[in-house]
């Protein structure tokens, strides 16, 4: 197909024109002269036939994996699990008025004020941890690390304390909340194991 010479300045007119980024102005020129000129008419109707071809297309099947991924990663673990989201908020509740005094009013049997709401503020934040994890089962794995880890710490300076009798071991018993609270919120999350592998495997088989 032949085009006039003064078509040539048209070709970039029409392209602009198929991607929607012609000017009003542009648009009435270009529209002015494809009323009379019979190749340039029919050029722009082959190169729209051509551009919806490449811009509509059959959307590819993509698997559905979403069950997949959900099965390997960490939900938590409700429906009859459901006393461990009771239990964790018992706990945090308990945990939240035990750290009043020392948190508050810096009392915590004969340490130093500075050091008492200290670890007031220790209690507080682990009390809240529980009643967060029981409100959203869903973010108990992200609080795990933090609950096992002050549990660990809490236990090893008790465990140290009553060894060397600088605390009886029933005021030491107090910590047990600490432990009790890092089982629930394992429980809720599911299993701490690293499942990165299984992920990638999912995805590879999908």
């Amino acid at each position: 197909m032949t085009t006039q010479r003064g078509c040539d300045d048209i070709f970039e007119l029409i392209s602009a024109e198929l991607d929607g980024e012609l000017p009003d102005h542009e648009s009435s020129r270009l529209h002015a002269h494809l009323n009379g000129c019979a190749p340039c008419t029919l050029l722009t109707t082959k190169l729209a036939r051509q551009h919806r071809l490449f811009r509509v297309q059959p959307a590819e099947r993509i698997p559905d994996i979403a069950a997949r991924v959900v099965a390997v990663a960490h939900p938590p673990r409700v429906g009859r699990r459901g006393w461990i989201r009771q239990s964790l908020a018992t706990l945090g509740i308990f945990e939240l008025v035990v750290s009043i005094p020392a948190l508050v009013f810096g009392n915590d049997a004969d340490a130093p004020v500075h050091v008492a709401r200290h670890v007031g503020s220790l209690g507080a934040a682990l009390g809240f941890a529980l009643l967060y994890a029981a409100w959203k089962p869903t973010r108990a794995y992200g609080l795990l690390p933090f609950v096992s880890a002050l549990a660990v710490f809490m236990t090893a300076s008790s465990v140290l304390d009553v060894f060397f009798g600088q605390a009886s071991f029933w005021m030491e018993t107090t910590h047990l909340v600490e432990l009790v609270g890092m089982l629930l919120v394992w429980l809720l999350a599911g299993s701490p194991r690293p499942r990165i592998p299984r992920i990638r495997r999912s995805l590879q088989t999908a």
